[in-house]
């Protein structure tokens, strides 16, 4: 439909800006105009100002201002001529239509209002089945079972559909609908020899709501034996399969008071979250996430916390969600529950407070939401805060799944981890954040090597899908540095027992070797024998111990304990091979370190160049400390 010329500057003028406002602002008169907190920023004391003479809202904390349809194209998300048709139908305007549109439309808009009323006389039939009939009583029974209140019962107008096969058919027929309505509604099935069917019997009903809170669809799980388990509405008038998101209509002002969703993936996992206290959720209808879904997501919040069944299939449907939600800019987290339990389960087995509280690896806030703390819903919103706390960036998930796959400590290990992240990685549309998660999964990884650090670099930055394997490989190699100190330490007990007293995990941490040296300094520490079958045994690495550990352990005999010059020239060239190692691990750092800042200084980043420069003060004290040493 179109817009007519003019119309939308008619509409400013007629709209009452305070009844469009009040749907979703609580507003106190305050003089001539009404105050409220802004909707659109955090703050206590209220900025948010309208004015019902000049039909304009200004917010003098966040610089906010505009009309009616301004409000609602900023609040809802909304494209401009479905702001006008909000805004017009909230004051009760008629939109006029084109003059060649109107055959059209009248049409269209006729079938449209003829289905929502069928929509809603089949809400009340399946209602009145579920308290009224001996039959529904089964369907009350399961909701018992499920922990379904019956106040939730009743606020998302829950309902029964008979086992018969025309029982809503007749029922709609008895208020006066049409054959060709009734076959438009979706709520029957047409037979090969004419005529139509039910098509929902013997199922508990769930009404499905547009984000205006009116029924467009409906769908119905089956009590007792039949498949398939669920069945929603086929598309209709009003309803488009993938453009809805089950209970948006009840949650969208959490998520936006919150300004995160948790997203479920069907009815239950919906009903029983909420119905605890947790309204900032919405479920996919038990279908794969879809791109209108995210867009229609996309109005109210940036930040969403995936909550799918933690089994395969929930993992599966989680990482396609993760490709749309990255791909269209949102910030992304994970929460995965113990025991094969869903959502709901969980929550009936624990409780919210438990569900909220599920301890999980500790990771940053999408905001600061304690400032946004009310009275009224203080202790559920704190706990809220918790769970957000605990929740993991999805990317995080995903590459801890793939460190738990691949050896990091073997030459292919790391290579294989970054190509695990980089289909993902390649998603994120945004550079700078495209950059912030190489960044975060780098240092996750504890990449000082630059070469490997490069390679990812340029993979996350020209959106490659793999990393050059040559390249990691050659990185990881034994360097003539640590054959020699290994030599060393293997041949020479007294020598050995010096430097384990000045050797840490940092300075060989990352090296081809380090499992080695750990095993060395470990057998040192407990007195044990330093023979070839006994570290070999111990030794969890198959290429050291087949290639390796034989040559050193050859070499042993080239120093002779009994000879001190022998000894102190061993000893000093292991203390000249330390200082080496540290040498190169510290410039590896700072090259690092430096082409991130170089990174930073281009993109104008200037939070993260505050973080990269204490980093690089931290680089140098560490440098000057290491020149000291090695002076004395």
């Amino acid at each position: 439909m179109r817009i007519p010329r003019g119309f939308s500057e008619e509409l400013r003028n007629q709209a009452d800006i305070l009844r469009v406002i009040g749907d979703y602002v609580s507003l106190k008169k305050a003089g001539n105009s009404y105050k409220a907190c802004c909707p659109f920023h955090n703050e206590k004391t209220p900025s948010f100002n309208v004015n019902p003479t000049k039909g304009f809202f200004k917010c003098f904390g966040c610089g906010k201002g505009g009309d009616a349809i301004t409000f609602v194209m900023e609040i809802e998300g909304a494209p401009f001529p479905e702001a006008v048709k909000i805004v017009a139908e909230k004051c009760g305007i008629a939109i006029p239509v084109v003059a060649d549109d109107q055959k059209d439309y009248e049409e269209r808009d006729r079938q449209r209002a003829d289905l929502m009323q069928i929509n809603s006389w089949a809400t009340e039939f399946f209602e009145q089945n579920l308290t009224e009939t001996t039959e529904g009583r089964r369907a009350l029974a399961y909701l018992e079972q499920r922990g379904v209140t019956e106040a939730t019962q009743k606020q998302f107008h829950l309902g029964y559909a008979p086992s018969s096969w025309e029982a809503m058919g007749n029922f709609l027929r008895s208020r006066g609908a049409s054959r060709t309505q009734i076959e438009r509604s979706g709520l029957v099935s047409l037979k090969e020899a004419g005529g139509f069917y039910d098509r929902f019997r013997g199922r508990l009903m769930f009404p499905i709501c547009d984000t205006q809170g009116k029924t467009v669809a409906f769908g119905g799980r089956i009590i007792g034996e039949g498949e398939p388990k669920y069945l929603n509405s086929p598309e209709t008038a009003v309803y488009t399969k993938g453009q809805h998101l089950f209970g948006l209509s009840y949650s969208r002002d959490s998520i936006r008071k919150r300004d995160y969703a948790i997203l479920v993936e069907g009815y239950m996992d919906f009903l029983i979250p909420f119905q605890a206290g947790i309204r900032n959720l919405v479920a996919t209808l038990g279908t794969a996430l879809t791109e209108n879904q995210v867009r229609l997501l996309w109005r109210y919040t940036r930040q969403i916390v995936v909550n799918f069944d933690p089994d395969a299939a929930g993992m599966a449907a989680t990482k396609r969600s993760l490709e749309l939600l990255l791909g269209e800019g949102f910030n992304v987290k994970v929460t995965t529950l113990p025991d094969n339990l869903d959502p709901d389960e969980f929550i009936r087995a624990h409780g919210a407070e438990g569900y909220l509280q599920r301890e999980r690896r500790e990771s940053e806030l999408f905001v600061d939401y304690q400032s946004r703390q009310g009275e009224s819903d203080k202790d559920m919103y704190s706990v809220m805060v918790r769970q957000l706390r605990t929740s993991k960036p999805l990317l995080d998930r995903l590459l801890e799944d793939a460190i738990a796959k691949h050896d990091r400590d073997k030459p292919g290990g790391i290579r294989q981890i970054i190509d695990e992240i980089l289909p993902y990685l390649r998603l994120v549309n945004d550079r700078i954040v495209r950059m912030e998660h190489f960044a975060r999964i780098a240092d996750r990884l504890k990449i000082d090597n630059a070469v490997i650090r490069e390679e990812f670099k340029k993979a996350v930055e020209t959106r490659q899908e793999k990393v050059s394997a040559r390249a990691v490989i050659a990185s990881m190699e034994v360097k003539p540095a640590e054959r020699k100190l290994l030599e060393i330490l293997l041949a020479c007990q007294p020598v050995r027992r010096q430097i384990s007293s000045k050797m840490t995990e940092e300075d060989y941490f990352g090296l081809r070797t380090e499992k080695l040296f750990h095993l060395i300094f470990e057998f040192e520490r407990q007195q044990m024998e330093m023979s070839y079958p006994k570290l070999s045994q111990s030794l969890d690495d198959e290429e050291l111990i087949r290639e390796l550990l034989p040559q050193l352990m050859t070499t042993s005999t080239d120093f002779g304990a009994s000879d001190q010059d022998i000894l102190t020239k061993a000893e000093r060239e292991a203390e000249e091979i330390l200082h080496s190692l540290r040498c190169g691990k510290l410039a590896e750092k700072q090259s690092a370190l430096q082409a991130e800042l170089n990174q930073a200084q281009r993109e104008n980043n200037t939070a993260r160049l505050g973080e990269l420069m204490m980093l690089k003060f931290e680089l140098a004290k560490q440098e000057k400390e290491l020149a000291r040493r090695n002076g004395k």
